[in-house]
């Protein structure tokens, strides 16, 4: 009995050998019915002929918020101040000998701001600083406050000023008055608040980059340093960082060059682009969505830091500007003369809601910005969606599977 059993496993053995040795399709193919078969497919946006629009509009509202950088001076259509105040932490021992009325003085002081961006020239870089008189955040600032603050400024209070072009370094220093004050200030209530300085650019060609205080490290922040003595003998020095830092960039948007779409940083210039996906099966699953866009050298321009990456948002609402957050951005990456990235997620909702006729998610299209736009002036021009040459249209290639 038992060399029986022995028997039939190995021949039960040899037949699913000799099976899995077989053509598989010619296995269990037969068995599964053919709309239930996975078939590979892609749709080519420029083979196709999808309808498209791309166009520019201006965000329609003041930007202020936190960026890694903050920007300074003229260049082309945009100027930029920045609104910065110090904080000033002082050694107990100096706020001691202020208070006893020692022989202590502030004896010198001077800030140093580090460049970290230029577009435009460098060479003759330069601004001027005035005393802030009005309360500010970068949080409740508008257009009201800005112009309260613009209003209530002193004049010119540099005294000092060194920048050669190549330098790391921006040193200069304001009317020592205004200094003293501060210094007081951040021990005594009984001396005017202090709300730092806006530092606006005198020079017509070249806008800066400074780093901001949402980024590191503290050793490359604006600066400011103070220098103390006492009885005609130098005690300390206090590096005071900032405490609230800003820019303000203004400007009117450049025209569209033609054919081309032009995005650009600091006014927040950003683009509406929209595919028709009626020509689209229906009943799929979308395993990729590519886009590309192609990228037009001659009429962009960029400062030091280039825009390596485009951001792609869903939008809710395309008329009002409104985006589907949950969704996030989608990062669409520069190379080869394009832009192009994943956008999986984003067709395949259109695809389901136009099924669905769920309205909430109508296929509005999606906004189209630079990643960076906040902290970087860079124009960058990107070829639109009747240009004559359809090879250098946006262009989207969704990979699916359907039953």
């Amino acid at each position: 009995m038992k060399h029986s059993f022995n028997i039939v496993a190995f021949l039960l053995l040899v037949f699913l050998l000799a099976s899995c040795s077989d053509d598989p399709n010619s296995v269990g193919n037969a068995l599964i019915p053919e709309n239930d078969k996975l078939n590979l497919m892609v749709i080519d946006s420029q083979t196709e002929g999808f309808e498209q629009s791309f166009t520019s509009f201006q965000k329609d509202s003041l930007y202020f918020g936190s960026s890694g950088r903050i920007l300074l001076g003229n260049y082309k259509n945009i100027s930029s101040e920045i609104l910065i105040s110090f904080l000033i932490d002082l050694p107990d021992s100096i706020i001691e000998s202020f208070e006893n009325n020692e022989d202590i003085v502030l004896s010198d002081s001077w800030f140093k701001m580090y460049p970290n961006y230029w577009i435009g020239d460098s060479s003759n870089f330069r601004f001027q600083a005035r005393k802030i008189n009005e309360h500010w955040t970068s949080i409740s600032l508008n257009e009201d406050s800005v112009n309260a603050i613009h209003s209530s400024l002193s004049g010119d209070l540099i005294e000092e000023f060194n920048y050669n072009p190549g330098d790391s370094v921006i040193t200069f220093s304001i009317d020592q008055t205004l200094v003293e004050e501060w210094v007081h200030s951040s021990y005594d209530d009984s001396y005017p608040t202090n709300y730092g300085i806006l530092l606006d650019p005198s020079s017509s060609n070249g806008i800066a980059g400074f780093q901001a205080l949402s980024t590191y490290p503290i050793s490359t922040y604006p600066l400011l340093f103070l220098e103390f003595a006492k009885s005609g003998e130098i005690i300390d020095t206090v590096t005071a960082i900032p405490k609230l830092d800003i820019h303000l960039p203004t400007g009117d948007r450049i025209d569209d060059p033609a054919n081309s779409i032009l995005l650009q940083g600091a006014i927040n210039v950003r683009g509406k682009l929209k595919f028709d996906l009626e020509s689209v099966p229906s009943n799929i699953v979308v395993n990729s969505a590519i886009l590309d866009l192609y990228y037009d050298e001659v009429n962009s321009f960029e400062g030091t830091t280039k825009t390596d990456t485009i951001a792609v948002s869903y939008f809710y609402d395309s008329e009002n500007d409104s985006l589907y957050v949950p969704y996030g951005k989608y990062p669409i990456v520069r190379g080869n003369g394009k832009y192009s990235g994943e956008l999986r997620q984003f067709v395949q909702r259109w695809l389901d809601a136009a099924e669905s006729g769920d309205t909430e998610f109508n296929n509005e299209g999606m906004e189209v910005k630079l990643s960076d736009e906040a902290r970087n002036v860079a124009a960058i021009s990107i070829y639109g969606s009747n240009h004559p040459n359809e090879s250098l249209r946006p262009r989207l290639t969704i990979y699916y599977t359907s039953r």
